[in-house]
């Protein structure tokens, strides 16, 4: 898929799961049980030193076993990380920051990138540049689906991404996309510690199917 089809699929599924771990069996495990919950978008998180070889592995076994996951790398913050995540296979970049540093590189790659930004001159300046889709972050932090509408009022055609304290609940998630926001990502509430340390993985699974079910019944209200 290329960064327009992959805008898109963002905003078709409005939820982007995002998750990190030093266990690359355990990451495995975890990308098969968000696939078999009907997930096929996904963030992995740069956040370890070893990410990128974990990474390597994830991109390699959805080739074989999970053919229509789209796998994206987030926590990318310069320029290097982007080319090398890139090279190993990335299908789009997401980042807490906004670096054009990063967008050329994206750009060189005709890949999509989703930067993190926290004010209006950095949403203004994504726009500037082209971007049509930002990641806000951290967004509870930041006000809250207050600060969502707030912000869409003055970027209106701007897809706004909301990560950072977003709540697996149906009243939480339709407080945001009634805020205006085209998609939540939402990380560690996806995946409780408890759940993974004892392999319940069809728990996992479970879970996501509900909060897809929450998302896509928050989009069409």
């Amino acid at each position: 898929m290329n960064a327009q089809q992959i805008a898109a699929l963002v905003r078709q599924t409005g939820f982007i799961p995002l998750f990190t771990h030093t266990d690359s069996s355990l990451c495995r495990n975890v990308l098969k049980a968000a696939y078999d919950a009907g997930v096929r978008l996904f963030e992995f998180t740069n956040r370890h030193p070893g990410s990128f070889d974990i990474f390597y592995e994830l991109r390699s076994y959805c080739n074989s076993e999970l053919p229509e996951m789209v796998l994206g790398i987030g926590t990318i913050k310069n320029a290097q990380q982007a080319d090398q995540f890139i090279r190993a296979g990335a299908d789009f970049l997401i980042s807490p920051l906004i670096l054009e540093e990063i967008q050329q590189v994206a750009s060189a790659h005709q890949k999509l990138w989703i930067p993190g930004c926290a004010t209006a001159s950095e949403i203004g300046l994504a726009e500037y540049w082209g971007i049509d889709t930002v990641k806000i972050f951290p967004a509870r932090q930041l006000g809250g689906p207050g600060f969502i509408k707030a912000v869409k009022a003055v970027f209106p055609d701007m897809h706004l991404v909301a990560t950072g304290g977003v709540e697996p609940t149906p009243d939480d998630i339709g407080s945001w996309f009634k805020s205006g926001v085209s998609a939540v990502g939402i990380g560690s509430q996806l995946f409780p510690a408890a759940w993974l340390a004892n392999g319940q993985y069809e728990l996992v699974t479970n879970h996501i199917k509900t909060i897809i079910q929450q998302v896509d019944k928050a989009k069409t209200s």
